[in-house]
């Protein structure tokens, strides 16, 4: 169980619910999920979990933070959970980013909702190496909320807006490809999480530049916890489980189809 500190909209259909959860936010680490129980014990509508990236954690006071997009009628009955009551998760789940670099020049690529476990990665990463992140998004109001927490970090952002209301207009690929014309813009590490097809493209142009990484898959969950099967993904090791042996993948190991 977790207490809800405060459960705030921060944009359009984007939620952020800060968690009074000391367990978690002693043991979770960037790249791992909560799966939330969002039905009633006298409604079991949703049934199921659903399950969150840690958005950002701190330890001292035990605060776990997530943020989710209403998209459904699971996050739709989120947006109505007031604060200082109970909401039952289990967590942290899943295996998260390695984060053991010193003074490398690391790259951050989020696209949607796939930026949300991306800033407790930077934060931590941002302590002893050199970040550059890229956020894409359909329009300025998307990346709102992204822009001004990753403003409170040391490091280099740029904007991706598909209508170029903010930033680069076109895709975050786009925007990252156009930078690769800078000689500067070389970097040791890349991080991603996003949608399938922006993670087919750095998973392509990485390996045409050999460079290492690490990608966030994002896919629906029945159990959480390896058992129902219902999130497996394609690796050149087999069949994995997204919720057990991910969510984070070595970028050689995932195979995303067309």
């Amino acid at each position: 169980m977790a207490l809800i500190r405060r459960n705030i909209p921060v944009g359009r259909d984007y939620y952020l619910m800060d968690l009074i959860a000391p367990d978690v936010a002693l043991d979770g680490s960037p790249g791992q999920f909560v799966h939330v129980k969002i039905s009633s014990e006298r409604n079991y509508d949703p049934l199921l979990r659903r399950p969150f990236s840690i958005h950002d954690i701190n330890p001292h006071k035990g605060l776990v933070s997530l943020v989710y997009r209403v998209t459904g009628k699971g996050t739709g009955i989120m947006t109505s959970l007031k604060e200082n009551t109970d909401i039952n998760l289990l967590g942290p789940l899943g295996n998260g980013f390695k984060t053991d670099f010193y003074d490398k020049n690391i790259l951050v690529i989020g696209g949607g909702m796939g930026i949300a476990p991306l800033y407790y990665l930077a934060k931590k990463l941002s302590l002893n190496n050199n970040i550059t992140v890229l956020l894409g998004g359909n329009c300025e109001e998307d990346l709102m909320y992204f822009d001004n927490v990753f403003n409170q970090l040391s490091l280099h952002k740029k904007l991706a807006t598909m209508d170029g209301s903010k930033g680069y207009q076109g895709t975050v690929i786009d925007l990252w490809q156009d930078l690769q014309n800078d000689k500067k813009a070389d970097f040791d590490f890349i991080y991603s999480c996003g949608p399938e097809i922006m993670l087919k493209r750095v998973q392509e142009i990485a390996r045409g530049q050999n460079i290492s990484g690490e990608l966030s898959l994002e896919k629906r969950m029945g159990c959480g916890i390896g058992v129902c099967l219902s999130c497996v993904c394609k690796t050149i090791h087999g069949n994995q489980r997204v919720c057990h042996e991910g969510p984070v993948f070595s970028l050689a190991e995932v195979i995303l189809d067309d």
